[in-house]
């Protein structure tokens, strides 16, 4: 018991000494520091690693440096009739990743349209629109993404990416369109 209490102690006294330890990002990331630097650059850098022709492997070490470590993704999507909404939840960036081995066998690019940016403090809400398109079928589409972006005093982090893709009935307000 004593050595219980001893070993809380002592993470105890870590923690209020060192509480920054527990919020510490990666040092290693791949993505250059000019990219996280602004709001523009850390979102023009996500959709430049995600999109790219048929046999060209992503950089998903590129890409998972632009996330923080704590990360959420989030997918909303309509049934066919459009009448109920649900959601595919990743819960992390590597989980996104696991999804996404197709980009580089069907051809994906992606880019932004216009955005709407808000930000107070280290906090800034991002609502992007982006276009889509795919080389194999010609599939091709437009969305909005919510993105929540932390500023460290250093860099930009996506700290959540929350979107939806348009359909027949939900389609892309023009306010959204416009840059």
């Amino acid at each position: 018991m004593r050595n219980v209490n001893l070993l809380l102690t002592c993470l105890l006294a870590f923690i209020l000494i060192n509480p920054a330890s527990l919020f510490s990002q990666d040092n290693n990331s791949t993505a250059s520091s000019e990219e996280t630097l602004t709001i523009q650059g850390i979102l023009d850098a996500y959709y430049d690693v995600i999109s790219g022709p048929i046999g060209q492997e992503r950089d998903f070490d590129r890409m998972r440096s632009l996330f923080h470590p704590q990360a959420r993704l989030v997918y909303s999507y309509w049934n066919q009739e459009s009448d109920q909404a649900s959601l595919m939840i990743f819960n992390g960036i590597d989980e996104f990743i696991e999804k996404l081995d197709y980009l580089d066998k069907r051809g994906f690019y992606e880019h932004e349209v216009s955005n709407k940016i808000e930000s107070f403090s280290s906090v800034t809400q991002v609502f992007s629109t982006y276009k889509f398109r795919t080389e194999d079928k010609f599939v091709s589409g437009q969305g909005i993404t919510s993105y929540d972006l932390f500023f460290d005093g250093k860099r930009y982090w996506i700290l959540s990416m929350f979107w939806a893709a348009e359909n027949d009935k939900y389609k892309i307000p023009e306010k959204y369109l416009k840059e």
